[in-house]
């Protein structure tokens, strides 16, 4: 929400006038209605005595800066997770879009802060009810925790993320040996064989 937005819920919440918050707040009426119009945007100090006048505290966070839309690994597996669960699709037609989330994830990675990119990875995601995607997806932290040089979150050494037997995301036999000679070494040891490339898309 934005601060006109606050402001605003704040001053309903507390069922004040606008008159009645710039008396408390000590500032004007019209000052309150250009700050919640977002005419006007108040200072950090004002801001937190307008709200403290509506008898909230002003808490700040920093967010880390991740590209618009993206989803981090814990909110891929949780989309995967309700598709292998619900009846809609075919469980190939389910496959293939698990992969489309993963294969995507790679965009939204690199196109997100340092920071961001940490925050992507960092969370645990829930199973997936398909060892084969629990794996995948701890290749994938892996594979890109290595391209932007930071530590691989701890949760992608847990027993769940390691698939047996192995899993060659090709479901054409005579690609094996390509696909074996190319998959990323983080993947490997997952038990999940798929060529480096899917994750190079242009």
């Amino acid at each position: 929400m934005d601060v006109a937005g606050l402001i605003k819920r704040a001053r309903g919440d507390a069922r004040l006038s606008q008159a009645e918050l710039a008396r408390r707040g000590r500032t004007t009426q019209p000052a309150v209605a250009a700050y919640e119009s977002g005419a006007k945007t108040p200072g950090i100090a004002t801001l937190e005595r307008l709200l403290g006048a509506c008898e909230h505290d002003l808490a700040l966070s920093a967010v880390p800066r991740v590209r618009r839309g993206a989803a981090s690994l814990r909110q891929i597996a949780e989309q995967m997770r309700e598709d292998f669960a619900g009846d809609r699709r075919s469980p190939k037609q389910s496959e293939r879009d698990a992969l489309r989330l993963l294969f995507g994830f790679a965009d939204d990675f690199r196109a997100s802060s340092e920071p961001g990119k940490a925050a992507l990875i960092a969370e645990e995601p829930p199973l997936t009810g398909d060892p084969r995607f629990d794996a995948a997806l701890a290749g994938a932290a892996e594979l890109f925790a290595s391209e932007a040089a930071i530590h691989a979150p701890q949760w992608v050494d847990a027993p769940a993320r390691f698939v047996e037997p192995w899993w060659f995301v090709s479901t054409r036999p005579a690609f094996d040996a390509y696909t074996l000679a190319h998959t990323p070494a983080v993947f490997a040891r997952h038990g999940v064989f798929l060529a480096r490339e899917v994750f190079d898309r242009v």
